[in-house]
């Protein structure tokens, strides 16, 4: 575990606008449409494209000796979800264990349609995801947790909260668990969350 001097909130949100920054991309239209600003939504390749850059961020503060397998955390982003062809998106604290096995379903489908010298290389980075059994595997987890808090702390974010009726207990439930092993990416989830609570982003029932 890496050890880290603990930073400011100031600094931490600092660090954060400058991450939102580089989630501009997101926003930037291909082939002369445009997305209107109302348009809070976002997909799932937006989302691997988000964990990519907080993956970049975060890697060095938590790895610094750099001995983890920076291709396979990559590629383990890359197809974490492409389940979600099939499936959609569903929210993590509202799967069930019906969900869970048809997700479990969906990657076999997309495994099968995708192009056949693809396949090992996915296979090979989904499988050590699942299992969640290497510190590549787990930082992954973690990052796919984190990735959300940047792109919703925003007023869009907030009302997107409200009409899930994301409460605080809900998103402690699915984040909390994998980024206590991770304490820079810990460190700034505390701060995070600590501002939407105070900011009112979450439901209260």
């Amino acid at each position: 575990m890496t050890i880290t001097t603990p930073k400011s909130a100031e600094y931490i949100m600092q660090e954060v606008a400058a991450i939102q920054y580089l989630y501009g991309l997101k926003r930037e239209i291909r082939y002369a449409m445009t997305r209107t600003k109302e348009d809070a939504t976002e997909s799932v390749a937006e989302h691997v494209y988000g964990m990519h850059i907080c993956a970049l961020y975060f890697l060095p503060l938590e790895n610094p000796g750099g001995d983890w397998d920076r291709t396979l955390i990559s590629d383990m982003i890359t197809v974490h979800d492409i389940d979600e062809i099939e499936t959609g998106d569903v929210l993590g604290y509202t799967k069930t264990d019906a969900i869970r096995a048809a997700e479990a379903d969906a990657m076999r489908i997309v495994m099968n349609k995708s192009p056949e010298h693809m396949r090992p290389r996915m296979s090979e980075a989904i499988d050590a995801y699942d299992v969640q059994e290497t510190p590549e595997a787990r930082f992954v987890k973690a990052i796919d947790k984190f990735e959300p808090l940047i792109q919703t702390y925003k007023e869009a974010g907030k009302q997107i909260f409200q009409r899930n009726k994301t409460t605080v207990e809900n998103a402690i439930s699915i984040k909390e668990p994998y980024l206590r092993d991770f304490p820079v990416m810990y460190e700034f989830y505390k701060t995070i969350h600590n501002k939407m609570v105070a900011e009112c982003f979450f439901y209260v029932d």
